[in-house]
Formats: structure tokens, sequence, C-alpha cells
């Protein structure tokens, strides 16, 4: 969703007990850095993946926007290349229903002789008094962090980020808007008392544009073709400023828990629903906290909502403007009309990177790269999600050939 880095995964074991001035050095045991060096992974990876709820969201209702072999289809793919990579932390969003979705990808990585655990935390729920009582029953959607079972995964809390009226649990809720969450966990290092903070959020979408579509309607503005782009821009802030009140409170939280417990680290990971020129960027910035896209190894730029090549981004003409623009441009003649309709339809085509993995701390020993996940595709064509998710690998130095550690 810069870095101050992570000091993730370091073992120090030993430095509690390092000899006092004046004592002899032991001459049959191990040296200490062995020791240190020999209780750190080699390699440690992070996912972060917009697993695709599967809902269709009308004015009045919820629908599923998929067959069920559809669903299983894409269920089976993920579970196959979460396998093949094995990821000690996996940060989930748009995991749909919730508590049983978790639950099966942790059954399922089972069967393949993989021992995660689970914990989840729901984020738009509906109207439900249980989980058989629903005004929607398709729809029990959210968060979920999945981790190997050494690291000790814990949840701390379902944090609301935004949304005044509602509040979701696993089987019952209600609400009268949207709501945001994040979903904040601790994992301990095995054989160590070291802790960290995990947490995965999905913030607020709103009307989705990027910086070039806005200059388009300003020049519009400025020629005097367009008298409602004032309107169309405050829309865009509002929506940028609530990400980032939802960052702000995020990360105060994991502050403050950080601050009570002491914590050695903590990330953020998931779909934050902007872009590297956006705002909200230089807000990840400020409260130091660091993208890893920016110190990583990786080939170009890594675009997690990919419309050119993922076959689930499909964009219906009819229903690809909103009402929001329609409203906007609708006073205006035909040609200018054309014009903004035109360009917001190829603003949707662009590919973006709207998915992040965000650290507070240092691996001082270990290589970054990253990588897109989710590319395969099944039968017909489709991959596992309409995003693409980010895999961070880090790469102990003495064990990487020609790996330089981040200095």
């Amino acid at each position: 969703m810069d870095i101050a880095y992570v000091r993730f995964f370091i073992v120090l074991l030993g430095l509690s007990v390092v000899s006092c001035a004046g004592s002899s050095p032991s001459v049959s045991g191990p040296d200490e850095a062995q020791v240190a060096s020999r209780s750190t992974p080699d390699r440690v990876k992070f996912l972060t993946f917009n697993a695709l709820h599967g809902l269709a969201t009308g004015k009045f209702g919820v629908t599923a926007s998929e067959t069920p072999e559809q669903n299983e289809s894409r269920f089976r793919l993920l579970i196959a290349q979460l396998a093949r990579e094995r990821p000690d932390i996996v940060f989930l969003q748009e995991v749909n229903p919730l508590p049983h979705r978790a639950e099966r990808y942790v059954s399922a990585l089972k069967a393949l002789g993989l021992d995660y655990m689970q914990v989840h935390q729901v984020d738009a729920c509906g109207m439900r008094a249980s989980e058989k009582a629903a005004l929607f029953t398709e729809l029990n959607n959210g968060l979920a962090i999945l981790a190997k079972s050494e690291l000790q995964l814990r949840k701390l809390m379902g944090l609301k980020l935004s949304g005044d009226l509602g509040k979701c649990q696993s089987t019952a809720g209600f609400q009268l808007g949207e709501l945001r969450y994040a979903l904040i966990a601790e994992i301990r290092m095995p054989g160590s008392k070291e802790k960290y903070l995990v947490a995965s959020t999905h913030l607020h979408s709103g009307f989705e544009t990027g910086s070039q579509f806005l200059r388009t309607l300003a020049e519009l503005h400025r020629e005097g073709r367009f008298r409602r782009y004032a309107a169309v821009k405050w829309d865009v802030e509002q929506s940028r400023l609530r990400r980032i009140g939802e960052l702000d409170l995020l990360i105060r939280t994991l502050n403050k828990l950080n601050r009570d417990r002491s914590y050695s680290g903590s990330v953020v990971a998931g779909d934050l629903n902007f872009e590297l020129d956006f705002p909200e960027y230089e807000e990840v910035q400020l409260l130091r906290f660091s993208d890893m896209s920016a110190v990583a190894e990786r080939e170009g730029e890594l675009y997690t909502a990919d419309p050119v090549h993922n076959g689930w981004i499909k964009q219906n003409e009819a229903e690809a403007i909103p009402d929001l623009l329609l409203n906007a441009i609708a006073p205006e003649e035909a040609r200018v009309q054309e014009e903004i309709t035109a360009a917001y339809r190829a603003e949707l085509q662009r590919p973006r990177r709207i998915d992040y993995i965000l650290v507070d701390g240092l691996l001082p020993e270990y290589c970054l790269s990253q990588a897109l996940f989710g590319l395969e595709t099944d039968d017909q064509g489709l991959p596992a999600s309409d995003h693409y998710g980010l895999l961070n690998t880090y790469l102990r130095a003495d064990v990487g050939q020609g790996c330089r550690p981040r200095p």
C-alpha cells in the first residue's frame, strides 16, 4: 500500500548470554555468531493476494458473479500455486465466505502436507443474525492471514478503519454502508522470543481514476468545456482522504501495540487502492513505512491490476462509466461527453499497481526480490483472481549466490 525497513526474521540467539567482561570464552561450544546464523531462516516469503470474492454488488442486493465451477477452479488454482511457493505468511483480501473459506485454505494445504494456521476478519457482512439467517447469504467477505504453524500466528484484533454504522463479525453483523477493516495479528519466530506485528487490509476504493485522466478533465475545464470538473475532483479527493485516514488509524494502532508490547517490527500488506503518484503513497512515507517494491530486485513495474493480461477484468461498456461521472458530463455537449467517456474507458484499461507490502523494519542480512504471483491460468485461460499478488522473497546473503544484501 518509504519504509524504515524490517529487521524481520533475524533471530539473535545468544545476545542475552554474551560473556561478561573479564570472563574467559568457552572453547568447547560453537561460535555465537554461527549459532545465530544457523537459527535464522535461509529464505523467508511474504505474499499479499486479493483472492476475489466472486460477488456482484447491485443497487438492491448481492449475487454470485461466477458459477460454482468457476469458483472451485479458482480455489484449486490458488491452492496449487500456494503449495508450490510455500510462503511463510499470506495476506489475503476478499476471502468469501468467512470463516469457511479461510478454514478450507488450511485444510486443502494440509492435504498437500503443508501445515498452516489462519486468522480472519469479516469486512462486508450485509445483514446477518447468524450463519444461516442473513439478508444476503452469499456475502460474508473479508480478510485473512495464513502463516506456517511454527510462526504461532495469533489474532490481536479486527480494527474498523472507516464506516460509522455497522459492525461485522465472523457469522453475525450488520452494515448500513461500506465498512473497511484491518486484520492485525502477531507471529513468533521459532526458538526465539521475538514477536512481529502483521496486518492485512483492503482500503476504500471509491471513484477510481489516475492522474492522467484527472489532467484531461482539468484541461477541458480550463478550456471552458467541462463545467462540473470541481465536483468530480472533490469526489476523488474525498476517496483519497478516506484512505489516508484509514492508513493513519492502522499505523497509529500498530505503533501503540509496539510501544505497549515491544514488537520487533511490523508488516502491512494488502489491496490499498492507490498508486505511486497518489497522496496516499506520500502518507506512507510520512508514517515511516517502506514500500518493499522500492528496494527489491524485480523486473520492471509489477502491475497487480492488469486488464491487458488478466481475463477476469472485464469491462462492460454499458456499465463502465460510474453514475458520478455520467451525471457530471450530462449537461455538456455531445462531443465533450464522448471525449470524457473515451478517456475514462482508456483509463480503466490501464495496468496499475495497487497492492503493496509495507514494512517498518529491516532485514540487513537478506537480499530481497519481488515478483508477481498468480499468473497461472486454468483451461479457460483465467487466473485465480482479478488481481495478481506480490511475492517478496528474502534470501539470506550468505546462502545466496551473487546475492547482495541491502545496505
